[in-house]
């Protein structure tokens, strides 16, 4: 314990000077930062990239299978209300996930996303012909599909402070990709959506997550 002497001569002591070459660095570091001019993006900006980026992707496939003879605009027509479930639902969990203060909006999402899956499951019929290709193949196609899409959310999540919450919203957004070309392109019975479609959606989940979890974010804003 310091004795009152000693306060005393610690405050008749000299300040030290300042270390000027360690306050120049500092501050050329920060000019050079200035000089780069930044754009600075709002997040609804980035939201609306990735739900472009995945419902793009998305209507682009349709557009294609529609145009090649794979899906009959008939068959689109009917299948119409759950493929705008599956848009509705990549939006809000885009937007949810990169809302600074969207706790609330996020949980929301991850309910409707669990909704909107039970539906494509229980909205499955019977098949109409058997199946010419195995099971696995819709799986792997799922993931291709969703790869372009989770490249963008996983850039995008890295301007914000890890969030599990955030970045499984991110993966629900990116996995309705493959769920909408699953719609288009497969007649399997209820079994194989729960096991091969979802599967794949859920996997993408996951390695948003990892992916989100591993890289160094660029910023640490909420």
């Amino acid at each position: 314990m310091k004795t009152p002497m000693d306060i005393d001569a610690l405050l008749q002591e000299e300040p030290r000077p300042p270390d000027t070459a360690a306050l120049e660095r500092a501050l050329a570091s920060a000019r050079s930062e200035l000089a780069l001019r930044k754009p600075v993006r709002s997040w609804r900006t980035l939201a609306t990239w990735v739900m472009a980026s995945s419902g793009g992707l998305a209507l682009l496939a349709a557009g294609v299978m529609l145009a090649v003879g794979a899906v009959s605009a008939a068959a689109l027509w009917t299948r119409a209300p759950l493929l705008l479930l599956l848009l509705v639902t990549s939006g809000v969990c885009a937007w949810g996930a990169l809302s600074p203060r969207g706790r609330d909006l996020r949980r929301g999402a991850v309910g409707l996303a669990m909704a909107c899956a039970a539906t494509l499951v229980l909205a499955r019929g019977s098949p109409t012909t058997p199946p010419s290709l195995p099971g696995w193949v819709c799986t792997a196609s799922h993931l291709a599909v969703g790869i372009i899409p989770l490249v963008m959310a996983v850039v995008v999540l890295r301007g914000a402070a890890f969030q599990p919450l955030r970045a499984l919203c991110a993966g629900l957004s990116v996995g309705t990709t493959g769920a909408f070309v699953g719609e288009l392109a497969c007649e399997q019975d209820w079994r194989h959506v729960a096991g091969y479609h979802l599967f794949a959606w859920g996997f993408i989940c996951v390695v948003t997550l990892v992916l989100s979890r591993t890289l160094k974010p660029r910023s640490y804003a909420p």
